[in-house]
């Protein structure tokens, strides 16, 4: 039965890579600065596409901090080039990026909703504003949504770069259940530490390619990633995936 419902699962993302939704004129969200403001800033990430050497990029989204009790909520703010919010997302995790709450806030396909852990079990709510659909995973391991994805590597960097290996699961609201992935270092350029995260299931694997993390050795800060980004990108009449590059500016005085 895991066999049967692995393959259907690659199915839906060979599916979803070979034409996306169509595109809808969904207007760019108007976002209360509670959200798009909250917190410090932290950095800044230039999004290209992979493989491109283009100067102008396709998004630019930033990262933003606050403190919430012992907890911290992070942000990431999603613009197009014009301004225009295209992904907003809020993750509510301990210091240790342990996560708790998920909310997506829009979407370039119109969506909204969340996800919450608690224990060993992943709750997924999303809404097009229509329809709701809600479904309840349980999972042993460690969740991770975008927001706390790279402060969750940033804080095993020393036992990855030292050779260890890390399982995690990424949780995917518009699929309303969690991939497995594994990360462990790969070669660098002298001076740099390299993390590859790629799908812990090999026919997951065929139809999803790994991320790569690139941070600075003796600062552990974050460079670049390349791979799979939360934001879509247009294809004729249709939202498809996006694979890109991100140059990060760090603009805080550490990551968090």
């Amino acid at each position: 039965m895991r066999i049967h419902s692995v393959a259907l699962r690659v199915l839906g993302l060979l599916a979803a890579a070979c034409g996306g939704p169509r595109i809808e004129p969904h207007p760019a969200p108007s976002l209360p600065l509670e959200v798009t403001d909250r917190g410090d800033r932290i950095y800044v990430g230039h999004v290209f596409p992979l493989g491109s050497e283009g100067t102008v990029p396709t998004y630019v989204y930033e990262r933003r901090v606050a403190e919430l009790g012992s907890a911290l909520v992070s942000t990431h703010v999603t613009r197009n080039p014009t301004g225009e919010i295209q992904l907003a997302e809020s993750a509510t995790h301990s210091m240790g990026y342990e996560l708790s709450d998920y909310t997506l806030h829009a979407n370039q396909l119109g969506e909204h909703g969340s996800i919450h852990v608690q224990g060993d079990e992943v709750s997924f709510r999303l809404s097009d504003g229509e329809h709701e659909k809600t479904r309840v995973e349980h999972q042993a391991g460690d969740v991770v949504v975008g927001p706390t994805l790279v402060g969750y590597v940033f804080q095993r960097l020393d036992a990855l770069a030292d050779g260890e290996v890390a399982n995690v699961r990424l949780a995917v609201l518009d699929r309303l259940e969690t991939i497995g992935f594994r990360l462990e270092a790969v070669d660098a350029a002298p001076g740099q530490t390299r993390i590859r995260m790629s799908p812990s299931s090999f026919l997951v694997g065929l139809a999803v390619d790994p991320i790569h993390f690139t941070f600075d050795a003796s600062t552990k800060t974050l460079l670049r990633l390349e791979g799979r980004v939360p934001t879509k990108i247009r294809e004729g009449r249709h939202w498809s995936d996006f694979d890109a590059r991100v140059e990060y500016e760090l603009v805080a005085s550490r990551y968090r």
